[in-house]
């Protein structure tokens, strides 16, 4: 039985979602700051027949794994698993879309190598938990994007454990995080690097070449003594069902306090004297997002890892979405004026795992609250209208039809497993501009 086969009905429509949610996100992917920079550079890598959604070229497969990562990733507007701490699509669907091509895969085998990779970054991150200056998605998407690889390309347990134990060596960086520190545009990188290293490790293991056999658990393993096997990494319950569609093109960590300044904004609308007071957890995940609006680095990274700004975007606009940050002044600065008025404390309890927030409006002497979980998640999920919602105003910001292309994406999850190698090679080339193919 297939990997995709072995869903229940549940588990399939979550897998459905996440699929048709990154490749709208590839879509409005190249209007983002620097993302065409970055896809020249993938260009660099080397020519190739690997078609890449809403891209006019092909690609050689490593530049593929790059483009297609940063092209999900741009926004910061991919899944998020909230209790692993990661970005499964921007590591799984890139890896499995190369390794498809590159071999001639069906459809099928292309879906399989999605499930084993979201399941494998998730287990993973979940185990290895919080490391200092580690982003999960960054630091283990080499191990998981080798596993998605493999998996497309029909390796077997033994095999798809050998190509994750390959890219170990690339695994748990401690300085990815200061791409946030610093507010870079390399943080839109990091995952797709990971994928191209999971890729070679997969072809590694296709070839023959054996990795170290204490990977996982040895003493230099990513779990040195734990108690687990690499079971507990790829069987199980499928970790897509539990992934969090995200309703904001934010971090994370920040959007339970959006979800309830928007509340707060409905019930009461905006003054000039408001002041607002965000209720964060504490802890060091958490304060990424609590410091005050200012100008780090890359205009965009500075507003979509700040609470205050988020805030202040709703108080002075009425929203927060991708078409707010995709207008000629990432940072208007109206918005970063109003940041300054918004204060961010960091006394809910501690949590390392995506938690709730609490915005409080002061308005003449009268305090008004609100409170929210985090929206979008495993317990209240996005259903297939809302991420529909979110495709389709990813497709009017890359000036494409909605009502068209969205039907498009949907046709494509709904009937991937029953193409063809030829098929899906065809039905991934029309899904992207006049195309000027590169011999």
């Amino acid at each position: 039985m297939s990997q995709l086969d072995s869903l229940d009905a549940t588990e399939r429509e979550r897998w459905g979602v996440l699929v048709a949610d990154a490749w709208g996100l590839m879509a409005a992917g190249a209007e983002a700051p620097g993302l065409r920079a970055m896809l020249a550079a993938s260009a660099e890598l080397g020519d190739g027949d690997i078609a890449v959604p809403y891209t006019p070229r092909t690609w050689s497969p490593q530049g593929a794994a790059a483009a297609a990562s940063a092209l999900i990733h741009a926004w910061d507007f991919d899944d998020t698993h909230d209790t692993a701490v990661v970005h499964t699509a921007a590591i799984a669907v890139p890896a499995a879309l190369a390794a498809a091509q590159r071999r001639n895969a069906s459809g099928r085998s292309f879906a399989d190598g999605i499930v084993v990779g979201v399941q494998a970054l998730s287990r993973l991150g979940g185990l290895v938990g919080p490391r200092a200056g580690v982003i999960r998605t960054a630091g283990l998407g080499a191990p998981a994007a080798a596993a998605a690889a493999a998996a497309t390309w029909g390796l077997d347990r033994a095999g798809i454990e050998n190509a994750m134990s390959l890219a170990v060596g690339v695994s748990l960086a401690p300085g990815s995080r200061q791409a946030v520190v610093d507010s870079s545009l390399a943080k839109r990188v990091q995952p797709g690097l990971a994928v191209q290293a999971g890729l070679y490790a997969a072809a590694l293991a296709l070839n023959g070449v054996e990795g170290p056999r204490g990977w996982l658990t040895g003493d230099h393993g990513l779990l040195p003594g734990a108690d687990v096997t690499v079971a507990d990494v790829l069987d199980g319950p499928f970790a897509g069902a539990e992934l969090a569609i995200k309703p904001y093109p934010a971090c994370r960590y920040g959007h339970a306090a959006i979800a309830a300044a928007e509340q707060l904004y409905r019930a009461h609308g905006a003054q000039t004297d408001d002041k607002l007071v965000v209720r964060l957890p504490e802890g060091a995940s958490y304060a990424m997002v609590a410091r005050p609006y200012a100008d780090r680095g890359e205009p965009i990274i500075d507003a979509q890892f700040s609470v205050p700004w988020q805030v202040a975007s709703i108080w002075t606009s009425g929203r927060y979405d991708v078409a707010t940050l995709a207008g000629p002044d990432v940072v208007d600065p109206v918005i970063a004026s109003a940041a300054r008025a918004v204060e961010v404390r960091q006394d809910l309890p501690a949590s390392t795992v995506m938690s709730g927030a609490t915005v409080e409006l002061h308005r003449a002497g009268v305090v008004h609250v609100a409170e929210s979980p985090m929206p979008g998640g495993p317990e209240a999920p996005l259903d297939r209208s809302a991420v529909d919602a979110k495709i389709r105003s990813c497709l009017t910001v890359a000036g494409l039809d909605p009502d068209a292309e969205s039907r498009r994406i949907w046709e494509l999850v709904d009937g991937v497993a029953d193409l063809s190698p030829a098929d899906l090679r065809r039905t991934l080339t029309e899904f992207a501009p006049a195309r000027q193919t590169v011999a």
